[in-house]
C-alpha cells in the first residue's frame, strides 16, 4: 500500500455526468506529498465486482468510491478526510449520510429516528405545481444532525464511501447496483472497524449528489424499488443479527472488543 496515494473509483455509463464528476476531482486541493489516481469502470455488471477489481488494481491506501453523479464540492475534502482517519485509526470507512439502526426492512433511511448527516442534492422539493417553479434544484438533504467530529453508523449511503482499509465487497451475495453499501458497511464493522460520517457545517459538506439527468418514470421507479427489495431480502437473511439492534451493543461486540 502507498500511504500517500488516494484513488477515486467510479462506475460509468453516462459520460456527461462523469465528466463533471472528474472536473470536480481535478479541482481538489491535494495535501503535500500525496498523489491522486482515478479509475473509471465502464461496463460493470454490478458495483461489488467492479469495486473489487478496482481495489485490486491500485496500491492506494485511501480509496474514494463514488457515483458518477457525485460531485465533490468542498475543495478541502482530502485534508478533512485524512485528519479524521489519522486521528481515529478505528475508522475504516467514511460517508455522508447513514443510519445507526436497521429497521426490519433492512434499509437504514426508512428509520428517520436513526438517520444522520447531510448532503447536497439536485432534486425536487416534493411540491408539484404547474410549471417549473418547484422543479429540481440544488438543496441540502438533512437527516438528524451530527454535533461531534464524527458519528459511527451501521450503514452509510453508497453515493460516497471512503476507505483507509481494504475489505472485499460482497459480490457473492448479490452483484448489483442497488443497496450494495449495506453489506459493505456491516463487513467493515464485523472486521472491527468503525463506519462513520463527519459532523460538518453546511458550507463544508463534501459533495453533491446530482441524480440522473432525466427524471425517472413511474415504471423506472417501481423497477428500482423491486430490485432493492429483492436485495434486502438477501441482506436481512445474511445480517439478521444486526436488524433492530442498538448500535452501541453492536460496536461493543465487534469493534471495541476486538
Amino acid at each position: 500500500m502507498d500511504p500517500k496515494k488516494i484513488a477515486f473509483i467510479a462506475c460509468v455509463n453516462d459520460e456527461e455526468l462523469y465528466s463533471r464528476c472528474k472536473e470536480n476531482i481535478d479541482k481538489l486541493e491535494i495535501p503535500e506529498g500525496y498523489s491522486i489516481e482515478i479509475q473509471k469502470i465502464v461496463g460493470a455488471g454490478g458495483m461489488p465486482s467492479a469495486y473489487n477489481q478496482a481495489m485490486q488494481k491500485t496500491d492506494a491506501k485511501y480509496k474514494v468510491y463514488l457515483h458518477q453523479d457525485t460531485f465533490i464540492c468542498n475543495p478541502k475534502m482530502l485534508f478533512e478526510m485524512l485528519e479524521l482517519f489519522r486521528a481515529n485509526p478505528k475508522i475504516g470507512m467514511l460517508g455522508m449520510v447513514g443510519g445507526t439502526r436497521l429497521p426490519k426492512g433492512g434499509i437504514w433511511f426508512e428509520d428517520g429516528l436513526h438517520s444522520y448527516g447531510k448532503v447536497r442534492e439536485y432534486r425536487r422539493s416534493g411540491i408539484k405545481l404547474i410549471g417549473d417553479l418547484f422543479g429540481r434544484r440544488e438543496t441540502i438533504q438533512r437527516f438528524l444532525p451530527v454535533w461531534e467530529k464524527y458519528k459511527p453508523m451501521l450503514v452509510i449511503d453508497g453515493l460516497l464511501m471512503i476507505t483507509q482499509y481494504d475489505i472485499p465487497w460482497r459480490e457473492d451475495l448479490y452483484d448489483s447496483f442497488l443497496y450494495y453499501e449495506g453489506p459493505q458497511s456491516l463487513e467493515f464493522i464485523k472486521a472491527g472497524y468503525l463506519v462513520a460520517i463527519p459532523g460538518l457545517k453546511d458550507k463544508d459538506i463534501w459533495c453533491m449528489h446530482w441524480g440522473p439527468r432525466t427524471e425517472r418514470t413511474a415504471a423506472d421507479h417501481e423497477k428500482m424499488w423491486k430490485g432493492i427489495r429483492e436485495n434486502t431480502k438477501i441482506f436481512i437473511s445474511e445480517y439478521s443479527d444486526f436488524i433492530g439492534k442498538n448500535i452501541k451493543d453492536i460496536l461493543a461486540k465487534y469493534v471495541y472488543n476486538s
